[in-house]
């Protein structure tokens, strides 16, 4: 297992990895970026990813505000999942990025897997935004001081 900050020749393998999720959950609301809107963050976001071998298996999309670390996007390959990687890619981005600042992120309401992932990372819940989806359902934001 390994971490890197990816860079524009990873983008390929990071679309893939979207389309692997999208594959295995039907495109459902609580991870479904559009080819057009996961361009466009790719292009303005920051990004690490975590490898197993040359197989990126997971990464996470960040920029920065004022005052945080806004993280956008966090994928992990579904053959991947429940293995730590994303516990490990965390602890790293964490180590690197959230020591003078917070980071933030937003989770759908019926993601619970990664809900708890953030939990234990030491995110605390700070505000719901209702109806935030396209299938209705709540974001659940979350901050990491």
């Amino acid at each position: 297992m390994q971490i890197e900050i990816l860079s524009s020749s990873h983008k390929p393998s990071m679309r893939s990895l979207v389309e692997a999720i999208h594959a295995e959950q039907g495109l459902l609301p609580q991870f479904y970026w559009p080819k057009d809107l996961l361009g466009a963050e790719m292009a303005t976001a920051e990004a690490v990813g975590v490898f197993e071998g040359e197989q990126l298996v997971g990464f996470v999309l960040y920029r920065e505000l004022p005052q945080a670390w806004e993280i956008s996007l966090v994928a992990c390959h579904p053959q991947f999942r429940r293995r730590g990687y994303m516990e490990r890619l965390f602890d790293h981005l964490i180590a690197a990025k959230g020591q003078d600042r917070e980071l933030w992120l937003e989770v759908h309401e019926e993601n619970v897997p990664a809900q708890k992932l953030y939990e234990k990372l030491g995110f605390k819940e700070v505000r719901r935004r209702p109806r935030y989806y396209m299938d209705g359902g709540t974001a659940i934001l979350y901050t990491r001081s």
